[in-house]
């Protein structure tokens, strides 16, 4: 396993690391409560909107491998389905902010780090990351696509979806990375930004790190998960880099 903090992985390769993901905490939460955030739609609609959220990503910051999630798993919706992503993603790509990091930032970036309080092997893809010439300033950038249709709708939307969970789990990825490439890191920021999925496709920002209390209250919710999950592989105190080692 590479030791390096960021490295390039193709999709299946990431899945397969014996590491949690802020996913795999999401997927943990929903089989504790018993209930998805999906639930209330429709099983097949669910999943599209799961492939299609997955194509936009690659659309926007995998160009070269778009077409194979849509003709692969959605054939039928194919030809409409490229015309929303090829509309949503012109949107992104014509936004001052967002042109400027998607030309200067590291995109799907997979950082490695561990958690001090819970010692578990953690993993996280990040968008879109941006560090300093000089490495003082790291500024994560995460795209979403959105039904929100204002500006307190996608905020609320923020707290709806965990993702202050994500911006603490994701900012923490860089500040404990195994490869330590931000350790003279001064300044942490993160930024949302969602694409309205139907016209007129407005664009909302969210700046996490501004919001007082977000990603404190973020980091507690994904602690107490990871702490969730070490019970529920019957970890109490890992000896070894891994905590999956622990379990096989």
């Amino acid at each position: 396993m590479p030791s390096s903090l960021s490295i390039e992985l193709p999709d299946n390769e990431y899945r397969a690391l014996m590491r949690v993901s802020n996913s795999d905490l999401t997927r943990l939460k929903e089989e504790h409560l018993g209930y998805s955030l999906g639930q209330d739609i429709p099983p097949k609609q669910f999943e599209q909107a799961k492939v299609f959220g997955r194509a936009f990503h690659q659309h926007l910051l995998e160009p070269e491998t778009i077409g194979t999630v849509l003709a692969q798993l959605l054939p039928d919706l194919a030809p409409k389905q490229s015309d929303q992503l090829n509309t949503l993603t012109k949107q992104i790509r014509q936004d001052a902010f967002c042109r400027r990091y998607l030309r200067q930032s590291e995109r799907e970036r997979v950082v490695l780090f561990t958690d001090p309080t819970m010692g578990v092997d953690c993993k996280a893809r990040l968008d879109m990351v941006y560090t300093s010439p000089k490495r003082r300033n790291a500024l994560i950038i995460d795209i979403k696509t959105t039904s929100a249709r204002t500006q307190a709708q996608f905020l609320e939307s923020c707290y709806t979806y965990d993702y202050d969970r994500q911006a603490a789990f994701y900012l923490d990825s860089l500040r404990y990375a195994d490869g330590f490439e931000w350790a003279s890191t001064r300044q942490f920021r993160f930024v949302f930004v969602g694409v309205m999925k139907q016209p007129p496709h407005r664009l909302f920002a969210v700046e996490a790190t501004s919001i007082p209390g977000f990603v404190d209250y973020g980091r507690k919710k994904y602690r107490f998960w990871l702490r969730k999950w070490r019970e529920s592989v019957n970890i109490e105190q890992p000896t070894t880099n891994s905590a999956w080692l622990q379990v096989a």
